[in-house]
């Protein structure tokens, strides 16, 4: 019987190998609206010598312009359920579950 670590390392390894992981983002007008706000409260919060320095408002369009595609995400549950490739992944680990 594997242990319940090699069996999480075996899920890794299948989960490692479905590098889609369908996802639901903002609208880049809500991003671009997000960042406009963003900018706003930093120019009203800070002093014009930091928003306008290096660690100022470039600093925040670039971190947010990083984060964008991540943090402002969620996971796309319907295109999981409906995807043969999720399918199969979601399959296999329930079989595993089941043999236990």
């Amino acid at each position: 019987s594997d242990s319940d670590e090699d069996k999480l390392e075996q899920i890794e390894a299948k989960f490692d190998k479905i590098i889609d992981i369908p996802q639901l983002c903002l609208s880049p007008e809500w991003r671009d609206r997000l960042l406009q706000i963003s900018i706003e409260f930093e120019k009203t919060l800070t002093p014009e010598s930091w928003y306008n320095g290096k660690e100022g408002l470039e600093n925040l369009k670039s971190e947010f312009e990083g984060k964008s595609n991540s943090k402002f995400c969620s996971v796309d549950i319907e295109r999981i359920l409906t995807s043969s490739e999720w399918q199969d992944f979601l399959t296999g680990l329930e079989e595993e579950i089941e043999a236990e």
